[in-house]
């Protein structure tokens, strides 16, 4: 018994003195958090003068761009997992936001981050945001709880979607 308790208490410490920075986080979700064959990865940037979070899909095939999301990191109250509802869609993590939605802005960037003329930046108001995610159910928990983890680093209470609805039931 005394063992046991020796070993919980050496987890739990290991634990407490491990953490994650935020850059940490977001190479993790760039590398591991992309979509099959390479088509697209998803990066995160943080913009302190703007506080603004930058969600960017990067598409490789056939020309190199970029997909940017604006959001308002303090908008997002739960990141939840959904299911794909056609066979061969990717499944993946959404970003709730809080009551109200939040307003986004979305363009097109070219892979240094510019926005060029052609491209327009569209507003629009969304109640959550889909993040693709490769691979089965544990590898899309993992890649939640790393988006979870960067809210975390952020200052932002952002609570398991999940977790939400079960307690409700």
């Amino acid at each position: 018994m005394k063992n046991k308790i020796l070993i919980l208490c050496l987890l739990v410490i290991g634990q407490i003195g491990y953490s994650q920075t935020i850059e940490e986080t977001s190479n993790w979700i760039e590398n591991n958090a992309g979509a099959p064959n390479n088509l697209f990865s998803n990066t995160i940037a943080y913009n302190s003068q703007t506080n603004r979070l930058l969600l960017y899909k990067n598409y490789s095939a056939p020309f190199k761009f970029r997909k940017v999301t604006e959001i308002d990191p303090k908008d997002v109250s739960s990141i939840s997992l959904y299911k794909a509802t056609k066979k061969g869609d990717l499944g993946g993590i959404l970003l709730n936001f809080k009551k109200g939605g939040s307003y986004t802005k979305i363009y097109l960037a070219n892979n240094n981050t510019r926005v060029s003329k052609v491209n327009k930046v569209e507003e629009k108001k969304m109640f959550a945001f889909p993040i693709l995610a490769e691979g089965g159910l544990e590898h899309t928990k993992r890649i939640k709880w790393y988006y979870l983890n960067l809210f975390q680093h952020l200052g932002i209470d952002v609570k398991d979607g999940d977790s939400l609805i079960l307690t409700k039931l």
